[in-house]
């Protein structure tokens, strides 16, 4: 049953608790704490060390592929056929010039040590540029064409980073890079044609939120973890000082009364947490918590943020979980966060989040502080 919701949460986009692994060294961490992107790859190693499939290579012109498909069944888009062209030729220039500029100039190794072009991630521009043409052109008919698109998106960039292609922060910046060309590629055609070859009927989606409302949303979130305290590690009784944290969260309005000066509603997160020691000891935890949130947007753009979450975090790997003492158990969160709404139907946010951790019988709880964001749709 462990290894069942252990690989179930892992399909989630690697989404909070232990399985030990083997010490590794890690060159790039220094004064014992790792970099962001080496602290997301021992998460990846942990769960998934032989991870490789070939899937990316093709999803990320799903959705470029959906918007002639439904232009030519007749669904009407935003653009005509020649206005399109020229937005998307746009930006794909605007996208392959920064990208391959950025390859060369900044030349990163990948993670797996097979090329110096690993910044930014290719596939990852392409399969967000993808998802925005197909926000841009259809996300105002339904916001649900956008998710869609930018879930697919999504799977491309985290199943770059399963490959060993990628550290996250490639990924991060090929989806910038990627949504970016297309909103100034469709910012440059606009200049050119003006009202010319639009749809008689389109009307442009405003960013923000309505102050008089509550959402219900759904997103990733990813962090870096900062370990409070002394502690003794598994069997090599190693400092833990640093990890991640990433996997999806959910939020369902519930009331949206007066009184409240904002939105109160539930919950829920499930994820993947890596721990490392100094000594390079690391392992992950998987959990699943749930709670109670409040949210209050502010100037038209803004909305604030508190939850406070409890829930259950147990270990991957049973057997090498037990022979280090670390245990299943409770484990509980409260975290703040601002954001920003970057269109319609999507927002962004940074976190701080407060957790403590069923650990070991010598070490009852696990405290440490989490710094994050997430990328969030919500409707």
């Amino acid at each position: 049953m462990h290894r069942l919701l252990e690989i179930l949460l892992l399909a989630i986009f690697l989404p909070a608790s232990a399985l030990p692994v083997r010490a590794q060294h890690h060159p790039s961490r220094e004064g014992g704490y790792a970099s962001f992107d080496m602290s997301f790859r021992q998460l990846r190693n942990n769960a998934v060390p032989d991870f490789s499939s070939s899937y990316d290579d093709y999803i990320p012109y799903v959705p470029a592929a959906a918007v002639p498909v439904l232009k030519l069944s007749g669904y009407e888009s935003r653009s005509g056929w020649g206005r399109m062209a020229v937005s998307g030729a746009f930006s794909a220039a605007l996208m392959t010039g920064s990208v391959y500029a950025l390859k060369y100039s900044v030349s990163r190794i990948r993670p797996d040590g097979s090329s110096h072009d690993s910044f930014p991630s290719g596939h990852a521009a392409r399969s967000f540029m993808a998802a925005a043409i197909l926000h841009e052109e259809y996300g105002w008919r339904s916001p649900w064409f956008s998710f869609g698109g930018y879930a697919v998106a999504s799977v491309t960039g985290i199943t770059r980073i399963l490959n060993d292609r990628h550290w996250t922060s490639d990924v991060i910046a090929g989806a910038v890079l990627g949504i970016a060309s297309v909103k100034l590629g469709y910012f440059l055609a606009d200049q050119i044609f003006k009202d010319k070859y639009l749809c008689g009927f389109y009307g442009r989606p405003a960013p923000g939120f309505d102050e008089a409302g509550g959402y219900y949303d759904i997103g990733l979130f990813c962090g870096y973890r900062f370990i409070f305290g002394k502690n003794a590690a598994g069997p090599e009784n190693g400092i833990l000082t640093y990890g991640s944290s990433s996997g999806i969260e959910i939020s369902v309005p519930v009331s949206s009364a007066p009184v409240l000066h904002g939105t109160a509603g539930v919950a829920f997160r499930a994820g993947t947490d890596s721990w490392a020691a100094s000594d390079a000891f690391s392992f992950n935890r998987y959990g699943i918590l749930g709670g109670a949130y409040w949210q209050k947007p502010f100037a038209g753009i803004l909305e604030a943020d508190t939850r406070i979450l409890a829930g259950y975090s147990f270990a991957g790997d049973r057997s090498v979980a037990a022979a280090s003492g670390i245990r299943d158990g409770a484990v509980f969160s409260a975290s703040c966060g601002l954001s920003l709404a970057t269109g319609a139907n999507f927002k962004i946010k940074a976190f701080a989040a407060y957790e403590a951790v069923s650990f070991t019988e010598q070490k009852p709880f696990m405290h440490s502080a989490v710094l994050g964001g997430s990328a969030l749709f919500f409707w």
